[in-house]
């Protein structure tokens, strides 16, 4: 298995991360693999803006029609 270095941690972000781990009784690199495996796992910045990009294509942006959603509102309110 591999060894991953972080240098120059902020000493603030540091006590986050342990306070976190001892929260959730976990090791500080249990915390850290479990949410860098969450981070890879997602579709990337560029991925997900090209996906939207795409299935918008040629589509012409959509009015919202605000006054009905006003009256809905206003009803959930009354």
């Amino acid at each position: 298995m591999a060894t991953l270095q972080v240098k120059n941690v902020p000493e603030d972000l540091y006590a986050a991360v342990k306070a976190r781990a001892a929260q959730e009784r976990l090791t500080i690199s249990d915390l850290v693999l479990r949410n860098l495996r969450r981070e890879v796992e997602r579709e990337s910045m560029a991925a997900w803006i090209e996906r939207v990009t795409a299935r918008r294509a040629g589509e012409p942006p959509r009015a919202i029609d605000t006054q009905a959603v006003m009256d809905e509102v206003r009803v959930e309110f009354e």
